[in-house]
């Protein structure tokens, strides 16, 4: 699934809306580890013609690029994807399994699993029930004919996992981590990026028309005439544009403390007299919800002014938008190829759409998932791994206390502060030890489309439901099956699944050198975000507020700059440079984890005899290898544009040949010179942690 469908297919989620769960995507490479298997530095992935200081990404991955090839039904490939496609395959097997039990009980996980999953694949029934399954929404927007119930129907929508007009929900206040607020949220827009309604570069222009194209095709196929279809399409284009114009870029998203506005229902109220904040609460419950925060009360102001400017009968088309677009992936497969062509062809290279199986086996893992996590577990987690990485974190920990406390730079007080929040950082490894509750979930054998509105029913009402409770600090924001891993700053914690516990992204049995530049750069970008540029906002106990000094901070953004103006210079593709403000939390996280885990690494050989070389390295140059090596991928041109507009994280030859050189260290390790094209002189390399 593409970047913006799968966090669209969700209810609205607050922390991942302002930037603020810092998850990374990490491919890691593990070690043969003497016993015949596959080395983990194998020179025929290598292109050693190539000098370290000219490429470092090419020199450690070169003879893998050249004879790799992107599979059609993919934007990009990459250790990554290699193992996101062995997952899929373990959680099909499992579904496979599940599908066939009929004598599931009514009401129980297995009957859930089953009939989700069944249902999905079933395409004759889906093609045969075509748009019928929304037919009773089309009737409540064609009905229709007051302000209030046009607002009614927005709150609905919002119930159903669509998101009209802004987006809304209950998530962790930044301000008191332990209590729950109400969000309001920019939301409304079709497009994976605001400003692709706004720039005025060509191919902005290209996606714009491409796109009223796709809703005019869309309108047709949910049995509009070309005509009105056309209109419709143009209509809705001219709304999201509006929306757009007035919704703040993903640079300025991550303007966190900007984005907590807090205030009573009666000043929203003020702010957008036209909409009726207390009759929109009323829709979704009956409970007392108190101050509100607003993201972007610039945004509320124009939702104001569109609501008193246009119509009901323009409002009309916008909602079915909405809906069949929302929707259309779950639809017949005249719905289906007309998205994929749009969302994945157009905007992102695909050259083919994925079988039905792996698009099923995505959606119901990113519905049920922890249900089938506790299945995944069961059959492919080893319990040692756990207690391996708990050796690896606790030597990571150490090393990072140790470089906070020789900070030249920062002051006793915030260092102070700074190691209280690292020693009262959580760790949440492979699986959690209380799962989820989803009896109140229901699942029918009977439509698809039916299923994933109901899905996203119950997790809106979920995520609701918290209000006024406490704060659950054992509950996982991760799947057990994710690859993947991440930090959250208003948890203070770091989430290591099972699905990255395991080989190529971490073997217990590993060679040290490669499992620390590997894994332990992975645990260290993940300490490291507590600390960047977002995570240095929050507090020990997840509250934002400023605890460093005005002069620390000062001298923290003086030195993050030299990373923002490095990686700006990078040109990813024609005339398309990385966005070094947008990359910058992910920057600081790279070359903080490579500094904290090559020094958790030499810690570790203490007392130990001198490591040998390997396939003709030394440990150290294993080290940095295994970090360039969790990279190595290819990406399709128009993915690579995409990913420097909307993505936070450079694509894997930039962290590679961008973090590496910022590192004293690997200077030495592979003799760079002052003539290696990506040498950087000590004062254009920052020091950070």
């Amino acid at each position: 699934m593409n970047l913006y469908k799968e966090t669209r297919m969700k209810t609205l989620n607050v922390l991942a809306a302002c930037g603020l769960v810092l998850c990374s995507a990490f491919m890691v490479i593990t070690s043969g580890c003497g016993t015949g298997a596959t080395p983990a530095i194998d020179k025929k992935n290598m292109d050693t013609s190539v000098r370290p200081g000219v490429n470092f990404f090419r020199y450690a991955n070169g003879g893998w690029l050249d004879r790799t090839e992107i599979p059609e039904d993919k934007t990009a490939y990459s250790s990554f994807n290699v193992l996101r496609e062995q997952m899929d395959k373990d959680i099909h097997n499992l579904l496979e399994e599940v599908s066939g039990k009929n004598d599931a009980a009514d009401g129980s996980v297995t009957q859930k699993i089953r009939d989700f999953y069944n249902t999905g694949m079933d395409i004759d029934r889906i093609n045969q029930q075509g748009i019928t399954p929304l037919q009773p929404e089309f009737d409540r927007i064609a009905a229709i004919k007051t302000q209030q119930e046009f607002q009614d129907l927005v709150a609905r929508f919002h119930i159903y996992g669509i998101n009209p007009l802004f987006g809304g929900n209950v998530m962790q206040d930044l301000m008191n981590s332990s209590q729950y607020k109400f969000y309001f949220m920019q939301s409304g827009v079709g497009l994976p990026d605001v400003e692709y309604y706004t720039k005025d570069d060509d191919r902005s222009k290209e996606i714009r028309k491409a796109y009223v194209e796709h809703m005019q095709k869309m309108f047709e196929l949910a049995g509009d005439d070309p005509e009105t279809a056309a209109a419709e399409a143009k209509t809705v284009m001219a709304i999201e544009t509006r929306l757009a114009s007035h919704s703040r870029n993903r640079v300025q998203m991550r303007n966190i403390p900007a984005l907590y506005n807090k205030m009573s229902l009666t000043k929203l109220s003020a702010l957008a007299p036209n909409f009726d904040w207390q009759r929109y609460m009323a829709n979704l419950s009956d409970k007392d919800f108190g101050d509100v925060i607003v993201g972007m009360p610039e945004f509320f102001t124009e939702v104001n002014s569109m609501l008193a400017d246009i119509s009901i009968s323009e409002w009309k088309p916008y909602l079915r938008w909405n809906l069949i677009n929302r929707s259309a992936e779950y639809l017949s497969q005249d719905f289906v190829n007309q998205d994929y062509d749009f969302y994945q062809k157009f905007l992102s290279g695909s050259e083919k759409i994925q079988p039905r199986w792996k698009r099923v086996t995505q959606s119901v893992n990113g519905y049920i998932g922890e249900p089938l996590g506790k299945l995944y577990v069961e059959k492919h987690f080893p319990p040692e791994s756990k207690k391996r990485m708990m050796e690896l974190i606790t030597n990571l920990k150490k090393s990072l206390h140790h470089r906070i406390t020789k900070l030249e730079w920062m002051g006793e007080d915030t260092k102070e502060a700074a190691l209280v929040k690292l020693d009262k950082m959580r760790f949440k490894i492979g699986y959690p030890d209380k799962w989820k509750d989803y009896s109140k979930l229901e699942v029918k054998d009977g439509s698809y489309i039916d299923n994933i509105r109901r899905a996203n029913r119950f997790h809106f009402y979920r995520q609701l439901d918290k209000f006024g409770k406490p704060v659950d600090r054992e509950e996982w924001g991760m799947t057990p099956q994710t690859v993947n891993a991440g930090y959250n700053p208003l948890m203070n914690e770091m989430t290591f699944p099972a699905g990255i516990l395991q080989p190529p992204f971490f073997n217990a049995e590993a060679d040290d050198a490669v499992n620390y530049g590997a894994i332990g750069v992975v645990i260290g970008h993940e300490m490291t975000h507590g600390f960047d540029d977002q995570g240095r906002r929050f507090d020990a106990d997840g509250n934002m507020r400023p605890w460093w000094t005005a002069e620390d901070a000062a001298e923290f953004d003086k030195r993050t700059k030299l990373l923002i103006d490095q990686y700006g210079e990078f040109v990813a593709i024609d005339d398309v440079h990385i966005n070094g403000e947008l990359t910058l939390g992910e920057n600081i996280a790279d070359f903080g984890g490579l500094c904290i885990s090559f020094e958790a690494y030499q810690m570790s050989l203490k007392g130990k005899p001198e490591p040998e070389m390997i396939d003709g390295f030394t440990d150290d140059q294993r080290f940095y290898l295994a970090y360039a090596q969790v990279w190595r991928g290819k990406i399709r041109d128009k993915a690579l544009k995409r990913k420097c507009q909307e993505d936070v994280h450079p694509w894997g030859k930039f962290r590679v040949n961008g973090a590496l050189f910022n590192v004293p260290h690997f200077y030495e390790t592979f003799d760079i010179s002052e003539n290696d094209p990506l040498y950087r002189t000590p004062e254009q390399r920052p020091v950070i942690w």
